[in-house]
């Protein structure tokens, strides 16, 4: 059943777009062939349903059948193909011609509109804050199964309809020629019919030609093996029988493993397998990799292998260079159940000599696997026929070429008959001697070399490639064997001839023997495309110095498939059977070369000349040489056909070769889907009928015509063959350009006076307006006039037309073997050529350009002994290379402009042959090259960008781009333009001027549960609470600490456990840790500091509050990691030091760390002298007549501050965030009214009560976990639970029982907690799913069951998961999907927005709806503008998604605010979080490890902030630096009820923000871009210095070789989903990483210390790449361009 894949072109451009994906889908085998046809009704439907709704398009719109799609390809290539010049500069264009140019030959960018709605039309604004860019306003989503697919995609229209003149006049197909005769005598006729295998010719040489030489394979030392015709059948009739014997069927698959040089080996298997019926398989080592061996043995389901005796060996063998070992491989599981059958000496069959064989053979051949354009496999089933009619038509064709001195008849022999030796039969029985350089065991070398030799019966001679080195190698066996026949490859032959020109035979053995090429007749030379060099060369100074009769046709290129398994298609004869065939240039009839224009040629338009052919020397720069393969060959059909709509070019235009024949390649094994593509392609007659009735009506009849014609000499139901050859016909014959992954487009650049490029039309219209000159300076593209006149017609008259073409590029074609050809013969050190264009920028065409060079390998220098000489040497190597390397790069560049004007973006430099080849051909696999690249696998360590010269006018940036999009003057531009779109939607007068504010729940206190008349607000301290819940609730649980009990307790030196701990035995504990302080012989006094480090436990609790009642100033601090110790000690010495501390508290557990650890304490006595008195407090013993009331007195005597001072606001706390670099020596001052505050915002917000426990785990020494641990249970009167971090990783059991079992609702997590906690949750039902019973206290309130639930976190309905800046929700999505054995809802896990001055900004819990995603265009954003999208848009593509951080809590007012301007943001626009709340902390200080701690007086501002005065509204906020917005969402929650919400969407961080040309970017996602572009990036920071921006990048060990293909990589990347262009990339030593780097575990948190240290060349740096020139000279060339505007 045949499938609709057409896509109208009177569908609008979303709707392509889907279908083009739906479509490839299914081709992907992504979809049913039922799933396609209801997703295409289903899409077509719905349009049909939105157009009677809307009108239809107007004529404005772009016709999309210009458009084309390759599979595989998704690019657009436009051009036009209309015969006269049209779309391009001439010295007759003017701007009338420009006019007329095709929709499809000019690309206009599109100016981005800010739509805070899609459905809303916007008017014109004022505001022009616009990106200057043809992608990045209008984003497109590519198909998820090609977003790194291949670069080009082509588009290349058949026909040219713009123009009311013009017809679509499509060629006419070459059919099949009808030859005037038979040239050869023994060629198939009805009383001669053609046998149906070689198996007949083969057993009739064995016949008649019993005892001659058939094959001579030469080795390596020139030695001969040859075999005759009679033992060539006899060992395959052997090699026969014994695959009969064996228990194989008929068409069953057979491995034929066999190196090159054992071609007499591999040639009797493979008539073997012919004459048992079975298919033959050839591999080897020598083109398949282990792997690929493996997939072949997969694919064919092989039984058995047939080998020599040296293919058994390596098997054998085998070294493995990933362990150095050896493998036996032929053991190994894959192989084991495999025969293996020797031929080497199986002798022959001499019962075969008097049978009469009857030969059963298959339809297939044999099968060959050749590699796709990407390296992957394809089977080409090779069938008999096929190879018969080669044979067939190769025969007739070498025959036509007879000249009357040859003294040799046919070419084919007789194989029935024997002709008696005599005088007049000398001639037809002399053998023709055939020598094949090819490889003899696959592609062509197989089929025209040993299979040919087979059918025409001559004497083949094989080569050993290695003696072509040997100095005259070629030559000389050439000579020595009176070759009549060579078959070589293009570039394996010009190879050859320079190693002949470059070392000639010396004049002594010229004298000894005269090399005399008289001998040769033809000269067949694989390819495919014809290298007019290497003809010259060839047929001139090689040839013809060698004495050939006649050089000129002897030589013949011969245009074979590779990848169809080597079959030719064309070569030059002179069978005739021209009549049909058309003649476009009668002068140039005879001529298998023209020149043809290359200004067209770029259009995709032929235009050859005579006069360019006569004087060459002066067209060269004008007219490119261009040489035909000659006719096809007989019996088949030819078309040139548009590659993407299968319709016909017009004549003289470039397409896609199609052939039509019964004897061609026509299946690829098992890949049916493919097979349809390549091998069923069908002419779109109904495509091509409507180009007609779009044309013009006058002369429509002769195009009817036309078309019918083609319509019935050539039906719908043809099936044509896809060549992949891009080409043309002129005068019949065939001219092949490139293949299509050959080929690619670049915009059209104009080199303006400032020497500057650009693509912009206008800008040369300008110029050329500007400036009247008769041509074009320096070689620049700008617009060349004629005369005077010319030049001001363009610039008076049409002047005012220049906006029209403003941002209108175009677009012209480019074939890589012209591009090869120039580099090679102009570069010296250049000797192969890859190029293609970056998948992502579908306007722009940026090439990527690969050199093969002898510069990219340093050369060994004589050694020195001194190894600092050795170093010396290599930096000086190093920078000798560098500028080579430069002026490599810099002489490319100007030659590529020179001859081709095209400017690469990117030039990687690569060592020579380091390349991946096509199969069995030494062209580069230029599909297969792109391909490493995408995956950064080429060994590059040197790429030259050139951005400046390429998109500097396409380049994002705003139309102020010097100025911050915060600045007062674009602040008025984007409040006007939001005002009157709120006009425009007619929305309400009060929207106007709508503040983005989250409002405020004001409550003035909060009341205890226990006692609702009881006012919190009436306690002063958290002490006076905590005396009040003792005296109140003595017996009721208090604290308690997390764990077993029983592991605990086993080593003295640990800390105690103490479990339900009432408030009483609580106010024990406090009591005697104040008893040691106040009897402490080194007394502490009020306001004096302490430090206390310590595990989260009841004991750290009750020392903090003991500290409180001396009033000592508490410094939390994280217990001393074992990790990186010498770090954590220093840092405590600081803080002793830079606060005086007086007094250190310590757990047993780091007390034994201190004091017995190997490490730690011999580190410990390093700075002990920095450190007071260290008490320990876990040997402490509570007694029960001791409570905290008896020291009241004491307490009041020694430890009351001064006289005046306020016990409540004197500070209490100082937080110290280590952890982020920023904020490291920003340390937080907590009082205790300030605690009181946070604690009412918690209870009140998080409706926090008495029933449910507190679960403390994370982060107990500052912010929300130390309130969590220390005030909340108190506060709110319920227990707290307290966890050890450490504990709980090495042992979670107890934890997640607790969870599991306890009535938890809230818990408090950071994220890598969170990640720890769910990954061991997960281990434990991987590895214990039960766990053992636990015996349970019989005072324990609450009973522990013995085994977790995957739904352990049932109960809790608000995980608390904190973030500060954006939240990481796109990292907790993927944590629950992959430990998905715990269960979570998405609902319970709840993101809070921390800041340093505030731990709870706001918070998702409680707000039952799951949260709020939503899809901002990246483009608006970095110009301060809100524009949400649809995700699902085919349109959209790399749009931030987000997710909100829900609400403020009580006492808290959130409002959106200008940094800059002072001035509260409307809706639709970003801005600064400005936060006034209760919970904001009590102070701060900068702390000094040297000095004493100071404030700064832009934080002091940050905390007493206020409006403009313009709209003061008398409240004082926190500055966050923070950049967000809010937004307003009507919902029903849960239960159904209809809520209003204002939900806070946090962006990131200021000072993590970069300004590049006037957008504002934030460097976490630049960062997250870069390390999702390859899987070796392990960290990366960007940063912005002295104008520049850099990347410094860490990898795994193993890429410095890549370094450079990753540079590309991560550049393209960059500028594919940001519109941003790195200036400097650098590239962090791995031997580095281990000292200076180790300490930063996290770069994200740790960027001003690292960025610190890269500035200060701390840091080794192994390399670096500078990509391009900073800002500061793209904002001077953009001035520039904007002055010429």
């Amino acid at each position: 059943m045949d499938l609709d894949f057409s896509i109208s072109p009177s569908l609008p451009l979303d709707v392509q777009d889907k279908l083009n994906s739906l479509i490839q889908d299914y081709k992907d085998e992504n979809l049913t062939v039922k799933g396609y046809q209801t997703k295409r009704k289903r899409l077509l439907d719905r349009y049909k349903d939105v157009q009677l709704n809307y009108p239809a398009r107007t004529p404005t719109n772009i016709d999309r059948k210009h458009t084309i799609h390759i599979p595989g390809r998704n690019q657009s290539l436009s051009s036009t193909l209309r015969e006269r010049s049209i779309g391009r500069f001439s010295p007759n264009a003017s701007i009338n011609n420009l006019i007329s140019l095709d929709n499809f030959s000019i690309i206009s960018p599109t100016k981005s509109r800010y739509n805070y709605y899609n459905n809303v039309t916007t008017p014109q604004s004022m505001y022009n804050v616009t990106t200057n860019s043809s992608i990045f306003n209008t984003p497109t989503r590519p198909s998820a199964a090609h977003k790194r697919a291949s670069s080009i995609q082509l588009s290349l229209p058949s026909h040219d309809v713009s123009n009311d003149s013009s017809n679509y006049l499509p060629m006419i197909p070459l059919l099949p020629r009808n030859t005037e005769k038979q040239i050869s005598s023994v060629s198939a006729s009805p009383n001669n019919p053609l046998p149906s295998s070689l198996l007949p010719i083969l057993r009739g040489r064995f016949e008649h030609n019993e005892g001659q030489t058939a094959i001579i394979a030469l080795g390596l030392k020139g030695k001969e093996t040859y075999i005759t015709w009679d033992k060539l059948y006899l060992k395959a009739e052997k090699v026969a029988h014994e695959l009969k014997k064996s228990k194989l069927y008929k068409m069953d698959k057979l491995l034929l493993w066999y190196n090159k040089e054992e071609v007499i080996d591999f040639t009797v298997a493979l008539l073997g397998c012919f004459i048992a019926g079975m298919i033959a398989v050839p591999i080897s080592f020598e083109t398949y990799s282990l792997q690929e061996i493996v997939e072949i043995i997969k694919q064919t389901n092989c039984k058995c292998i047939l080998i020599s005796n040296e293919c058994y060996k390596q098997l054998d063998n085998l070294h493995s260079t990933t362990h150095n070992t050896t493998i036996k491989l032929n053991r190994n599981e894959m192989f084991k159940n495999i025969t293996f059958l020797k031929t080497d000496d199986l002798g022959t069959y001499s019962k075969a000599k008097k049978q009469v064989p009857t030969f059963d053979i298959s339809n297939i051949a044999y099968i060959e696997f050749t590699r796709t354009p990407l390296g992957r496999l394809s089977g080409v089933v090779m069938k008999h026929n096929i190879l018969m009619d080669q044979f067939n038509s190769l025969s007739d064709i070498l025959d036509s070429k007879k000249m009357p001195f040859w003294k040799k008849s046919h070419i084919r022999k007789p194989y029935d008959k024997k002709i008696p030796l005599t005088l007049a039969t000398k001639e037809k029985t002399s053998k023709f001697v055939i020598m094949n350089i090819l490889d003899p065991t696959r592609s062509t070398g197989l089929i025209f070399g040993v299979l040919f030799n087979i059918f025409s019966g001559n004497l083949l001679i094989t080569v050993d490639e290695r003696l072509l080195q040997k100095p005259a190698g070629y030559e000389y066996l050439i000579d020595k064997y009176r070759a009549d026949i060579l078959l070589n490859d293009q570039l394996q032959l010009k190879q050859n001839v320079i190693n002949y020109l470059e070392n000639p035979i010396p004049m002594s053995e010229r004298k000894k023997h005269k090399m005399n090429f008289n001998c040769v007749k033809v000269c067949l030379t694989s390819c495919n495309t014809v290298d007019t060099d290497v003809t010259d060369m060839v047929i001139h100074k090689w040839l013809k110095n060698l004495g050939c009769t006649d050089a000129l046709l002897c030589y013949s290129p011969i245009l074979t498939l590779i990848d169809f398994g080597g079959i030719f298609i064309s070569t030059r004869d002179q069978l005739g059977g021209l009549d049909n065939f058309p003649i476009h240039n009668s002068s140039l009839k005879l001529q298998d070369d023209i020149y043809v224009n290359k200004d067209k040629l770029k259009a995709n338009t032929i235009e050859a000349s005579l006069t360019a052919m006569v004087n060459s020397t002066q067209s060269f720069n004008d007219y490119i040489r261009l040489e035909s393969f000659g006719y096809p060959i007989p019996n088949t059909t030819l078309c040139v056909v548009n590659p993407d709509d299968a319709t016909l070019v017009p004549d003289l235009c470039v397409g896609e070769i199609w052939l039509s024949s019964n004897n061609l390649i026509n299946e690829f094994y098992q890949m049916d889907k493919v097979n349809d593509f390549v091998f069923k392609a069908k002419l779109n007659y109904s495509k091509m009928f409507s180009f007609v009735n779009e044309g013009s009506k006058t002369n429509i009849t002769n195009s009817i015509d036309r078309l019918e014609t083609i319509y019935n000499v050539c039906p719908p139901n043809t099936q044509f063959l896809r060549t992949k050859l891009m080409g043309f016909i002129h005068n019949g014959k065939i001219y092949i350009l490139s293949l299509i992954e050959d080929m690619f487009l670049q915009n059209k650049l104009i080199r303006l006076p400032n020497w500057s490029h650009t693509s912009d039309i206008s800008k040369a219209l300008k110029s050329s307006s500007q400036n009247s000159v008769n041509s074009s300076t320096h070689g620049s593209e700008t617009l060349k006039t004629t005369s005077s006149s010319d030049s001001s017609n363009i610039g008076s008259s049409e002047n005012c037309l220049l906006p029209k073409y403003k941002g209108k590029r175009i677009v012209e074609t480019h074939y890589l073997q012209q591009i090869t050809e120039t580099l090679v013969r102009t570069v010296n050190t250049v000797s192969d050529v890859s190029a293609f264009e970056l998948n992502h920028y579908k306007d722009e065409h940026f090439l990527i350009l690969v050199v093969e060079s002898s510069l990219a390998k340093v050369s060994n220098s004589a050694s020195l002994n001194a190894e600092t000489s050795v170093l010396a040497v290599t930096n000086k190597q190093k920078e000798v290379l560098e500028k080579k390397m430069n002026e490599l790069t810099d002489q490319i560049c100007r030659i590529l402009w020179i001859f081709h004007k095209i400017q690469p973006m990117c030039i990687a430099v690569v060592g020579r042959g380091s390349l991946p080849r096509r199969y069995c051909s030494l062209e580069l696999a230029n599909s297969t090259v792109e391909k490493k690249f995408i995956n950064s696998e080429l060994d590059s360590k040197y790429v030259k960008f050139q951005f400046d010269n390429i998109i500097l006018d396409f380049i994002p940036h705003s139309g102020y781009y010097n100025e911050s999009i915060f600045s007062e003057h674009l602040s008025k531009l984007r409040r006007s333009y939001i005002e009157e779109k709120n006009v425009f939607e007619q929305k309400e007068t009060d929207s106007l001027t709508k503040w983005q504010t989250s409002g405020i729940d004001y409550r003035e206190t909060a009341y205890d549960i226990r006692a609702p008349q009881k006012k919190m607000s009436d306690f002063g301290s958290i002490l006076k609470i905590l005396e009040w819940r003792v005296q109140s609730l003595p017996n009721e649980s208090a604290f308690t600490d997390g764990g077993n009990t029983a592991s605990s307790n086993s080593s003295n030196n640990e800390n105690n456990i103490h479990k339900n701990v009432s408030w009483k035995s609580f106010d024990l504990i406090v009591a005697a840790f104040i008893k040691k302080i106040v009897g402490s012989k080194t007394p502490l006094f009020a306001g004096d500091k302490v430090v206390i480090m310590c595990d989260n436990s009841v004991e750290y609790v009750a020392m903090v509050m003991a500290c409180f009642y001396c009033n000592l100033i508490v410094i939390p601090l994280k217990p001393i990691s074992e990790k990186k110790p010498d770090e954590d000690l220093k840092f405590l010495s600081e803080i002793v030091k830079g606060y005086k501390v007086k007094r250190i508290f310590v757990d047993g557990k780091l007390n034994n760390l201190l004091s017995n650890h190997n490490v730690i304490s011999k580190i410990f006595k390093q700075y002990k002298h920095f450190f007071p008195k260290v008490t320990s407090f876990t040997k402490l013993k509570k007694k029960s007549g001791i409570h905290i009331g008896i020291f009241k007195s004491t307490l009041k005597q020694r430890h009351s501050y001064k006289v005046g001072t306020n016990v409540n606001t004197a500070p209490s706390v100082i937080w110290v965030d280590s952890d982020r670099d920023v904020v490291k020596n920003i340390h937080v001052t907590m009082n205790q009214e300030s605690f009181l505050n946070i604690c009412k915002v918690l209870k009140e917000t998080l409706q926090l009560k008495t029933t449910t426990p507190i679960f403390s785990l994370d982060s107990h020494t500052s912010g929300l976990g130390f309130l969590l641990s220390c005030f909340i249970g108190i506060y709110v009167g319920t227990a707290t639970n307290l966890f050890s971090i450490s504990n709980v990783m090495n042992d979670p059991k107890d934890f997640l029982i607790a969870v599991q079992n306890m009535s938890v609702t809230d818990l408090y997590f950071r994220l890598d907690t969170f990640h720890k906690i769910i990954y061991k949750a997960s281990s434990v039902f991987e590895n214990d799913p039960k766990l053992p019973r636990q015996k349970s206290s019989g005072k324990s309130k609450h009973s522990m069951k013995s085994n977790l639930s995957p739904n352990l976190f049932r109960n809790v309905k608000n995980i608390m998961i904190s973030f500060i800046g954006r939240p990481s929700f796109l990292s907790v999505e993927n944590l629950l999907a992959r430990y998905n054995k715990v269960t979570i809802s998405p609902r319970q896990i709840n993101f809070v927005y921390q800041h340093h001055f505030n731990p709870i900004v706001s918070l998702r819990s409680y707000l039952d709806i799951p949260p709020i995603d939503m899809y901002l265009d990246p483009v608006s954003l970095r110009e301060g503008i809100i524009k949400e999208v649809d995700p699902t848009s085919s349109k959209v593509y790399n749009a931030l998604r987000l997710q909100d951080s829900g609400v403020v809590p009580v006492c808290t007012d959130v409002t959106i605010v200008n940094p800059e301007t002072l001035m509260p943001c409307l809706e639709g626009e970003i801005g600064e979080i400005w936060c006034c709340s209760e919970a904001n902390v009590f102070d701060y200080s900068i702390f000094n490890p040297t000095g004493k701690s100071k404030k700064d007086p832009f934080i002091t501002e940050q905390f007493q902030s206020k409006f403009n005065k313009e709209c003061e509204n008398g409240l004082t906020y926190l500055r966050t630096g923070d950049l967000g917005f809010i937004r307003n969402i009507e919902s029903t929650n849960i239960e159904g009820n209809f809520i209003s919400l204002n939900l806070l969407y946090v962006l990131g961080s200021i000072n993590e923000t970069i300004e590049i040309l006037g957008l504002t970017h934030f460097v976490s996602d630049l960062e997250k871009t870069v390390k999702s572009t390859h899987k070796a990036i392990s960290n990366c920071l960007i940063a912005k210095a002295g104008g520049l921006l850099v990347c410094l990048i860490q990898t795994r060990p193993g890429m410095s070789e890549k370094y450079g293909n990753l540079t590309a990589l991560v550049v393209s990347e960059l500028m594919n989903n940001h519109g941003v262009v790195l200036d400097m990339v650098s590239f962090v030593k791995n031997s580095n990483i281990s000292n200076r780097l180790a300490k930063y575990d996290n770069w994200n948190v740790n960027r001003s210390f690292i960025v610190k240290d890269w500035f200060n060349q701390d840091i080794d740096i192994e390399t670096q790449f500078a990509v391009n020139y900073g800002e500061n000279i793209s904002m001077y060339l953009l001035s520039d361009f904007e002055k010429n505007d």
